[in-house]
């Protein structure tokens, strides 16, 4: 499989939101998705992924349904959707471990003898570094009335590579349903 499962790919992810108090999200019945959307941006990462793309649309369309928003093809709508999304590469430093280190506890030698344990850390005292894939799906609701952002929902992960597609659609539909648990916002 091609290792574009990316940003679904995310194994263990982090989610948050944030909106603009002043819209009445209750008045919200209709949407319609953004002719401008990430898909169309060419270093979006679903410009170059068009499936994931349609299927991460089609898990944002489900959530929305069950909340009971109706999608519209044609005639005005209370907002707009998009999707963006990205993968860079970031680097997690461990702290240094020590030269010698102290194995709690005792050991009993070949003649019943008690001895500590130490051992050595054959690669010294150096911060060790893990590299790796960290993707980012974003969704944006678009006010029509003001035509500006009134919510936008960030999900973030380490990407990971997937054995079946099956796999893959199951973590888009997880992450998505993780996402869209925050809209529309509980406001005072």
């Amino acid at each position: 499989m091609v290792t574009l499962l990316m940003l679904a790919g995310c194994s263990t992810y982090s989610v948050v939101s944030d909106y603009d108090n002043t819209i009445p999200f209750g008045s919200y019945k209709s949407y319609r998705w953004s002719t401008e959307g990430g898909a169309k941006i060419s270093d979006d990462l679903l410009a170059k992924n068009p499936l994931i793309y349609k299927h991460i649309r089609k898990a944002v369309d489900r959530e929305l349904a069950a909340k009971g928003f109706v999608l519209k093809e044609n005639g005005p709508v209370d907002f707009t959707m998009s999707i963006h999304a990205g993968i860079r590469e970031r680097v997690m430093a461990a702290p240094p471990t020590v030269g010698f280190a102290y194995h709690s506890g005792y050991y009993r030698g070949r003649h019943g003898r008690a001895y500590s344990a130490f051992y050595y850390d054959p690669y010294g005292p150096y911060p060790r570094l893990t590299y790796y894939e960290e993707g980012t799906l974003i969704i944006d609701v678009i006010d029509t009335k003001i035509d500006d952002l009134a919510w936008r929902g960030v999900g973030r992960g380490i990407v990971r590579d997937y054995n079946s597609t099956a796999d893959m659609h199951r973590e888009i539909d997880e992450i998505v349903n993780k996402i869209l648990v925050q809209f529309p916002p509980l406001t005072r």
